[in-house]
């Protein structure tokens, strides 16, 4: 029963550590401080997307510039066909009317396709430049919280260290198979010790058998509640 006791004991100081580890976890600073960095990380990876969506569109545009001289030379080669060799019939005349036709529509595309790659290219420098400033910004506020939050975490540190070393004290004497077995339910339930209360489980409010109920109260072994599986004591 001493050892029980003792053992409930050092769970009143492990679990008063594990609510300040809690806290640090929880801290509103730690969470801005998280939601700042993920702020920063979307706009580089939006950036990104953008530089190579500006690199796709530099590529096209530099195949229709190559594209497009020899498009006007077969405009004017067909041109000058017509003017030096007159077609010898109507059907001869529609096929280099037909050609002429085709070349001024691919030139007509391609000229389109340039205005549309430069009003996007515009419109994806105007869109860099604006991640760029929230991004810049949003690194300023980044500093400025990091700073807060190494201090409050310096802080919070050194209680936890402290309270640690009032549950590693309160430990001692305690046999080290029941810590053992402390600890191994700890990983599964928090907190992994329990009452007895009215005949139930003080973690989960689980009546427990009488066979159970009996050798509980004598405190003289240890007895896992078959529902949450923590370790019950009178």
């Amino acid at each position: 029963m001493e050892q029980l006791e003792m053992l409930w004991a050092y769970q009143q100081e492990d679990m008063k550590a594990d609510r300040i580890a809690l806290e640090i976890r929880r801290s509103p600073t730690r969470q801005q401080l998280e939601k700042s960095r993920d702020f920063i990380a979307d706009r580089k990876e939006q950036y990104t997307k953008i530089e190579e969506q500006v690199a796709v569109m530099a590529d096209r545009m530099d195949i229709i510039r190559d594209a497009l001289p020899r498009c006007e030379e077969q405009l004017a080669a067909l041109s000058k066909e017509m003017e030096e060799n007159a077609p010898a019939d109507l059907e001869a005349v529609q096929a280099l009317l037909n050609k002429a036709s085709h070349c001024r529509e691919t030139i007509s595309n391609y000229e389109k396709e340039m205005r549309r790659i430069a009003k996007d290219s515009n419109e994806f420098v105007r869109k860099q430049q604006t991640l760029q400033v929230e991004a810049t910004q949003e690194k300023q506020k980044f500093v400025t919280l990091r700073e807060s939050y190494n201090k409050e975490l310096t802080e919070q540190k050194a209680k936890l260290e402290a309270q640690r070393a009032v549950a590693e004290k309160a430990a001692a004497g305690i046999d080290p198979k029941l810590m053992e077995e402390y600890r191994t339910i700890k990983k599964h339930i928090t907190p992994p010790l329990a009452r007895l209360l009215n005949d139930q489980c003080g973690g989960c409010n689980t009546a427990q058998p009488s066979a159970l109920l009996r050798k509980i109260k004598s405190g003289t072994e240890i007895i896992e509640c078959e529902t949450c599986g923590r370790m019950i004591i009178p």
